[in-house]
């Protein structure tokens, strides 16, 4: 059976998300349920696509992934599913799809149309996101839950600025729960600007002078790791966008990039190049 995954914004303290996979236990027997988050900041489909981007790619083809992030249905937001890049998105259309998935065509869009959903529900994922996603585990087909559409919904991703081939300005798109601040310049990027010039990431009060490429990179010696952490970097991390981080940074204890260097979502960075 495919997996299903949720990405929501309810947070863990309250009962919703229990109550969704609850919901999915009644309808399959013995389904695979996976969280890939329920931290978002409330209705925030940025933050919300960076994440499930940054995660869907490493599941199987053909698992089934429930946005439930500004997922209640109204007028304007209407509840779709999609087939792209060989993986099921249910979401409404928020443009959060735009967002997830802006350089490769969908190949196939509905417009969820379930009879005993009730369409004025505050309740969109157990009465009408459960059921199509129940629907699609079983081997069902788009076509049953909804009238095709050509598209969905687009939002205008935040890109970074080149200026002159030499330097790029961009922007903190996300913070991660070590605080870290990774922004919207990818390596792709850095790479084909600077063609290995030197070069200088600054804000108004950071600068540094070297990319690493990993964590290990920053190390000249593991017996003294110790008095690295704490350190501040630049890297190109997972996600493939240059980051600023602290070197086994703890936001509880002595701090992170976000708290010591005071980034947050919407701060400037900039790449000078020589």
């Amino acid at each position: 059976m495919p997996i299903i995954t949720l990405t929501t914004d309810f947070g863990l303290k309250d009962p919703y998300v229990s109550v969704i996979k609850g919901r999915i236990h009644c309808e399959l027997e013995n389904p695979v349920i996976i969280d890939i988050s329920h931290e978002i900041q409330p209705f925030d489909v940025w933050e919300a696509a960076f994440v499930v981007k940054n995660a869907y790619r490493h599941f199987p083809k053909g698992t089934i992934h429930i946005l439930g992030v500004d997922a209640s249905v109204s007028p304007v937001n209407p509840p779709i599913a999609t087939y792209i890049d060989d993986h099921y998105f249910i979401c409404g259309n928020n443009g959060i799809l735009s967002l997830i998935q802006s350089e490769i065509q969908p190949q196939e869009i509905v417009e969820i149309n379930i009879p005993q959903a009730k369409k004025d529900t505050p309740f969109s994922l157990n009465d009408i996101f459960v059921p199509a996603a129940c629907h699609l585990a079983r081997g069902g087909k788009l076509s049953v839950i909804g009238q095709k559409i050509k598209g969905f919904k687009e939002l205008a991703s935040l890109q970074p600025v080149v200026k002159e081939n030499n330097s790029i300005v961009g922007t903190v798109i996300y913070v991660d729960n070590f605080g870290n601040a990774i922004t919207n310049i990818s390596e792709k990027l850095f790479d084909k600007i600077g063609k290995k010039r030197s070069f200088r990431i600054w804000d108004r009060n950071n600068e540094f002078t070297t990319v690493y490429r990993n964590y290990h990179d920053f190390i000249d010696d593991f017996e003294r790791e110790d008095q690295y952490i704490g350190r501040g970097m630049a890297l190109f991390g997972s996600s493939g966008y240059l980051e600023i981080a602290i070197y086994k940074s703890n936001p509880r204890t002595f701090g992170s990039a976000s708290t010591l260097y005071g980034f947050s979502k919407g701060s400037e960075i900039r790449v000078d190049f020589n």
